[in-house]
């Protein structure tokens, strides 16, 4: 009997085979590690997993699956359609045959028909560098101490509660806040605890004197903070040694001696200023790999956001990207702090492929980026980011 392949989105109606396969793909067989408890966000049957997957069968059997979430990226006003890809799965019984080959093959078709300008995935970079991803952006990872803490000598003022579903107020400044600032993906007030919690999270909330202050999330064992936002920025300092009070907790043997890796963003200079500052040490890295299908919208929106921080020099160049998707030709303009990328027909000033493109944008290195006008290099890497609850 010969094969037939058919590939398309999942149905509803198979929700129950669909979390099947994904489940024994990556052998999860305890219900805390399934993915219905993994990320609560895209796996209750009411966010219709099955629909945002695409599903391989061959001759009606169901081998393999790769999701495709799409979403929206709010940056300094500039909304970026993003493609989140996650849980690539194939049966175990039938891998080698090149079958995540062609999900990814069709999810990428499918991003690109569909106008979007980046794709975000976790994974090993040598498999995912066949369909275009790099690692990009910049991620701080911070250690603090309880030494740093006391060295500092600060009173703790605030209590730090763990978030619930019942705690709707307190969610809902927890959407306010979230909302309020210039990089944001999409949280539904109606989703924001099921977010929270995604990816083993335990959220908290800090307050003072009944007060909220902001939250932290913390990963399952409760060393690794995925992120922290904070209603003004003097409350960051006992919003830190709070995690730390609950790290304190769940450290067993070493109770009393807490020390916590926390995540930032570039961009959140409060938080990273205070912690640069005040940490036992800290490291950069890239938080996921990226691959940019639109670099006229990604390069305006993020330039855009680098200059509400940094004050970027002015100069002006014209870049050709031999693009995943298309060739693009765009010029960069800086001036006085304000950025402009248009597409041009001038002469470009360097000619990139697509992999050179995205580590000359977007990587800590770039082995073309000193070829760019001497201003202009200063500009990159794009502070590209995903908050760990908003990945898929």
């Amino acid at each position: 009997m010969s094969e037939y392949i058919h590939m398309n989105h999942g149905n509803d109606a198979e929700y129950d085979k669909v979390m099947e396969l994904l489940n024994t793909s990556f052998s999860f067989k305890k219900d805390f590690d399934k993915f219905q408890n993994l990320l609560p966000k895209l796996y209750k049957p009411e966010y219709k997993p099955a629909s945002n997957n695409i599903v391989l069968d061959v001759n009606g059997e169901m081998r393999a699956a790769v999701g495709l979430y799409y979403g929206e990226m709010s940056v300094c006003g500039e909304t970026l359609k993003t493609g989140g890809i996650g849980n690539v799965a194939v049966h175990p019984d039938y891998r080698g045959a090149g079958y995540m080959r062609f999900c990814m093959a069709y999810c990428l078709d499918e991003m690109k028909q569909n106008m979007t300008d980046y794709s975000f995935l976790c994974g090993r970079r040598q498999r995912y560098e066949h369909f275009s991803y790099e690692p990009a952006g910049i991620r701080y990872e911070f250690k603090y101490t309880k030494t740093n803490a006391l060295k500092k000598n600060i009173k703790k003022t605030c209590e730090a509660r763990e978030i619930t579903p019942e705690d709707a107020d307190t969610l809902k400044e927890i959407y306010d806040i979230y909302n309020s600032r210039n990089f944001k993906a999409q949280r539904p007030l109606s989703k924001m605890y099921d977010i929270l919690v995604s990816w083993k999270g335990k959220p908290y909330g800090v307050f003072e004197k009944g007060e909220f202050k902001g939250w932290f999330v913390f990963n399952s064992s409760y060393n690794y903070v995925y992120e922290i936002f904070y209603k003004d920025a003097d409350s960051i300092e006992q919003i830190l040694i709070s995690a730390l009070s609950v790290a304190e907790k769940f450290s067993g043997e070493n109770s009393g001696t807490a020390e916590i890796t926390i995540a930032a963003p570039e961009f959140d200079i409060p938080l990273t200023q205070y912690l640069s500052l005040y940490c036992e040490e800290y490291s950069v890295n890239h938080p996921d790999q990226f691959n940019i299908f639109c670099y006229e919208n990604v390069i305006r929106a993020f330039l855009k956001l680098k200059s509400t921080y940094k004050n970027l020099a002015d100069g002006e160049c014209v870049l050709f990207i031999d693009g995943s998707k298309l060739p693009e030709k765009i010029k960069i303009t800086v001036k006085d702090n304000t950025v402009n990328v248009e597409e041009t027909d001038e002469k470009p000033d360097i000619v990139l492929s697509h992999p050179e493109a995205m580590r000359l944008v977007g990587s800590i290195y770039s082995e073309k980026r000193n070829l760019l006008p001497a201003p202009c290099s200063s500009w990159f890497p794009l502070p590209l980011f995903t908050y760990e609850q908003d990945n898929v």
